[in-house]
């Protein structure tokens, strides 16, 4: 059925009618206009103002306007629900009249989309302060088109533009606000840019390294010892990895009155986040501040004898620490 302005219909279990009906064409950044140019100015969707008036029951609901744009949810009344609204209108006719009366609040028929730009690798942030500046040029209500010829004097693609706040690794990203109301012949004209932001996936890499904090550290030592006693018969060290297991809940819980060595290594790493060569670093001093109380002898050994198996094990500790961390 084809949908118009002032129709009753059945949504959500609830008897509502058809504020409005607003048409919109497939513009540039559409991806069938990508796929198939043809597809431009035709007709991409509808946007449905509605509002309900009550539920299947005949129960009255507050009535505020709402935007719906998938066609195929709506139903036709039944005769059922014909003669519930028919009810309301005779028997509640104050309500009604109250209802119908009602005004819409333009806020109501405001639509937020999200959009990125495709750039080039460590372009992102200078992309987006002129992005920025040019967007303060345009006229009070402008065209996705007007956008793009604005954007024409930077260094950027905008027919990589996409409906989609992620699509590329490294992009510029922004929100395009428009009234219903303000949709002519099928064309949205906007009237705000806002919610910038950038995407630059080496900078993402590179705080993702860095984001390894002293509790990450420290967990990345207990699986180290995991890994050393597994394969080394070392009773002092086994002990040192209980007493450290120990620690790990009185340092994660803020409670190290409860773990002198959970004091000892709060006292001792700096509340930063370190790089993984830093890490080891912090690790094997730490390790050695206890050689003499645990007895660690053997385990300073192995990490020195054995540099390159500690490296590459440490590593792996490191590596599984970070996504624990990055988890929660």
């Amino acid at each position: 059925m084809e949908i118009k302005k002032g129709d009753w219909v059945l949504y959500d279990d609830k008897i509502s009618q058809i504020i409005d009906v607003y048409s919109i064409n497939y513009e540039k950044f559409d991806s069938e206009v990508k796929v198939d140019e043809t597809n431009y100015g035709k007709l991409k969707c509808k946007y449905f103002l509605i509002r309900d008036l009550c539920t299947i029951e005949g129960k009255l609901v507050s009535g505020k306007p709402y935007i719906v744009f998938i066609e195929s949810f709506f139903e036709t009344l039944e005769e059922e629900d014909l003669q519930v609204l028919e009810k309301i209108k005779k028997e509640k006719k104050e309500k009604y009249a109250e209802w119908e009366s009602k005004e819409v609040n333009a806020k109501t028929k405001e639509v937020e989309l999200y959009f990125s730009v495709e750039v080039k690798p460590k372009e992102g942030a200078n992309i987006l302060k002129h992005f920025k500046k040019i967007c303060k040029q345009l006229p009070s209500l402008f065209s996705f088109a007007e956008l793009v010829e604005k954007a024409s004097q930077l260094d950027i693609d905008m027919t990589t533009c996409v409906d989609d706040y992620q699509a590329y690794d490294n992009q510029i990203s922004f929100t395009l606000k428009f009234n219903l109301d303000d949709i002519k012949d099928g064309v949205v004209y906007y009237h705000k840019v806002c919610e910038f932001d950038y995407t630059d996936a080496e900078e993402d890499a590179n705080l993702l390294e860095n984001f390894f904090t002293y509790e990450s550290l420290f967990i990345s030592i207990v699986l180290f010892l995991n890994r050393y006693t597994s394969e080394e018969t070392d009773e002092t060290a086994q002990t040192f990895k209980a007493d450290m297991k120990t620690a790990a809940s009185a340092l994660m819980n803020k409670k190290l009155k409860n773990s002198e060595l959970a004091k000892l290594y709060y006292d001792f790493v700096p509340k930063k986040t370190f790089t993984k060569e830093e890490s080891f670093d912090l690790f094997k001093q730490f390790i050695d501040m206890n050689k003499q109380n645990y007895n660690l002898e053997k385990l300073c050994q192995t990490i020195e004898e054995k540099h390159d198996w500690s490296v590459e094990v440490y590593n792996l500790s490191y590596d599984y620490a970070k996504e624990m961390f990055s988890l929660v």
